[in-house]
């Protein structure tokens, strides 16, 4: 059997002990070196710690997970279209001529018969054929995920020396099979009103009418410039009372 010591490689047989005193009781304890024989019932000193072991092989695949559940109802179909109008019944019979009146007096004509009764109603038509089935509902949602299959089995430990390290976890169960499709749901219900129509587009503009006559302004009168802060509010005054003389400020009804 081949040992690696974190010093020196070498052999060693587990026989060795029966055979020449040397193996665990010698050389496995301690770097090579050393062949002193040791009485297999006397350890030696304890030598250096040997190396870590390989890693473990991969665990067994886990099993296989469980079915998924079955998928949800699918949703209503839309409503199917309406079916052709059944043909019209055939027309009744024509009812029977009323009797002849009985002749009048002599003289005015005597009054018409009575019309007689109405013919019975003719059969209704048979039915028409039912319209089209509606579509296929929409597939039933997909089941859920099976359970993550059992871990795989730990490794077995390495040689002697530090144990191996745990073997990885086996791979995950494959995913259970898909649920069946949900059943077919019932036919939905017919869809609402549309929406109005959009408002139609505006109109072209009309013809620009014609121009008016031109306006007629009335200048008023003149206003000599005010030459010191005293007499502003004067010939503001004056300049307020000559536009409501021309028309072009209103009259102040204070």
């Amino acid at each position: 059997m081949f040992r690696h010591s974190c010093n020196y490689p070498y052999y060693f047989d587990d026989n060795d002990c029966e055979n020449n005193g040397y193996g665990r009781c010698g050389r496995d304890r301690g770097c090579p070196g050393s062949f002193e024989p040791y009485n297999c019932c006397r350890p030696g000193p304890i030598g250096p710690r040997g190396c870590p072991g390989p890693i473990g092989p991969v665990g067994p695949t886990g099993a296989a997970g469980l079915d998924g559940l079955d998928g949800a109802t699918g949703p209503t179909g839309p409503t199917g279209a309406t079916g052709a109008a059944g043909a019209a019944g055939p027309t009744g019979p024509t009812g029977a001529t009323g009797a002849a009146g009985p002749t009048g007096p002599a003289g005015a004509d005597g009054a018409a018969g009575a019309t007689g009764p109405t013919g019975p109603t003719g059969a209704t038509g048979a039915a028409g054929p039912a319209g089209p089935a509606g579509a296929d509902g929409a597939a039933g949602a997909t089941g859920p995920t099976g359970p993550t299959g059992a871990d795989g089995a730990v490794g077995p430990a390495g040689p002697t020396g530090a144990d191996g390290a745990t073997g990885p976890t086996g791979a995950t169960g494959a995913t259970g099979a898909a649920g069946p499709t949900g059943a077919t749901g019932p036919t939905g219900a017919a869809g609402a009103v549309g929406a109005t129509g959009a408002t139609g587009a505006t109109g072209p503009t009309g013809a620009t009418g014609p121009t008016g006559p031109a306006a007629t302004v009335t200048a008023a009168s003149p206003v000599a410039d005010a030459t010191s802060a005293e007499d502003v509010v004067e010939r503001f005054n004056e300049l307020l009372a000559n536009l409501r003389a021309a028309g072009l400020l209103a009259t102040d009804n204070a």
